[in-house]
C-alpha cells in the first residue's frame, strides 16, 4: 500500500464512512419515512459532509505521526513513514491543505443549513486534533478523552447539519417533528458508545505503548500511575460500556427492535464480556495490542447494528 495512504489510516477512514452513512439512512432516514419525508440535507451536501469529515480526519493521522516520530522509533519503527516514505515538510503541507479544504467545505455547508457557527465546529475539531498531537496525548488521560470525544463527534455532526438543515424546511419538519426525540436518543446512544470504546482503546494502546511514549516524555495514563492502575481503570469502562449497552437494551426492548436487541446481545454484549474476560488476564505488550484491535472491532460491530434499524419496522 502506498504509504499516503497508510499515513491517513485508510481503514479508520472506512469506518467513518460507514458511521455516517448508515446513520443518515438507516436510522435518521428509517424514521423520517415513517411521516414520508427524506432527511433535509441533499445526497450532495451529504457527501460533502462526509468528505469534509474525512479530509479533517486525514489531516489528524498525519500531523499525529510528525509529532509521534520520536515514540515511535520505539512503539513501532518497522510502521514508521514520517522521515522514511514521507519527508516531514512535505507531510506538514499535505496535513495543512487536507485541513484547510476540510475546514472551507465545512463553512460551506453551515452556509447551506443557514446556520454559519457550524463552520467553526470545523476549526474547533481541527484545533483539537492538532493540540492533541502536540500537547494533550503527552498529559495524562487528557489525549484519551480528547480522541473519543472526536470519535463521538463524527456521530454527533450528522445529525446536528441535518437537524439545521430540516430547521429551513417547516414542512418536513412538520411531517418528522414525531420521530425526532428517538432519532436524537439514538444519536446520542450510538456516540456515548463511541466515546467509552474509544476511551478504552485508547489506553490500551497507551498500555502497549509504555515504552516509547517514556522515551518521548509522554505523561500517559500508564506512564504517570504505572500500567496496573490504567489497567484497571480500563476495566472499569468495560464495567461502564456493559451497563450503559444494559441500558440501551431495555430501550430497544420496550420499544419492540426485537432484531437490534438480540443483534447488540451476542455482537456487542457478548464481545464485551470477551473483552472483559481478557482485560483481566493481560500481562504485557502484545496482550494489550490485541485488547486494542479488540476494542476496534467491538466498535465496528456497535456502528453494524445502525443498518438493522432499517429492516425492523
Amino acid at each position: 500500500m502506498s504509504p499516503y495512504l497508510k499515513i491517513v489510516r485508510l481503514p479508520n477512514l472506512a469506518i467513518i464512512v460507514l458511521t455516517q452513512y448508515l446513520l443518515w439512512i438507516c436510522v435518521i432516514g428509517k424514521y423520517y419515512s415513517f411521516g414520508d419525508a427524506s432527511p433535509a440535507m441533499g445526497n450532495f451536501d451529504f457527501l460533502l459532509l462526509v468528505v469534509s469529515t474525512l479530509l479533517i480526519a486525514a489531516g489528524g493521522y498525519i500531523v499525529n505521526d510528525i509529532f509521534d516520530a520520536r515514540a515511535d522509533e520505539i512503539n513501532k519503527p518497522e510502521k514508521m513513514i514520517i522521515g522514511k516514505s514521507i519527508d516531514p515538510s512535505l507531510a506538514y503541507k499535505i496535513y495543512y491543505a487536507l485541513t484547510f479544504a476540510g475546514i472551507l467545505i465545512g463553512f460551506y455547508l453551515a452556509f447551506r443549513v443557514d446556520y454559519l457557527m457550524m463552520g467553526f465546529v470545523y476549526i474547533a475539531i481541527a484545533l483539537l486534533l492538532y493540540l492533541y498531537s502536540d500537547r494533550y496525548q503527552k498529559m495524562v488521560l487528557w489525549g484519551n478523552i480528547v480522541i473519543s470525544v472526536l470519535s463521538a463527534m463524527v456521530i454527533i455532526i450528522v445529525w446536528l447539519f441535518e437537524f439545521f438543515a430540516l430547521r429551513n424546511n417547516p414542512l418536513i419538519y412538520a411531517e418528522v417533528l414525531k420521530q425526532l426525540p428517538a432519532i436524537s436518543i439514538l444519536t446520542a446512544g450510538y456516540a456515548a458508545f463511541a466515546f467509552l470504546v474509544s476511551l478504552i482503546r485508547e489506553i490500551f494502546k497507551d498500555m502497549q505503548d509504555v515504552e516509547g511514549d517514556k522515551a518521548a516524555g509522554y505523561y500517559s495514563l500508564p506512564v504517570a500511575k504505572g500500567i496496573k492502575t490504567a489497567k484497571w481503570i480500563a476495566i472499569g469502562l468495560i464495567f461502564l460500556s456493559i451497563g450503559a449497552m444494559a441500558f440501551a437494551q431495555y430501550w430497544l426492548f420496550i420499544n419492540g427492535l426485537m432484531l437490534v436487541f438480540w443483534y447488540i446481545t451476542v455482537a456487542v454484549q457478548i464481545l464485551l464480556l470477551f473483552l472483559l474476560y481478557n482485560a483481566f488476564k493481560a500481562n504485557g505488550k502484545e496482550d494489550y495490542h490485541f485488547l486494542s484491535n479488540a476494542s476496534k472491532i467491538i466498535m465496528v460491530a456497535g456502528v453494524l447494528s445502525m443498518q438493522l434499524f432499517y429492516i425492523s419496522f
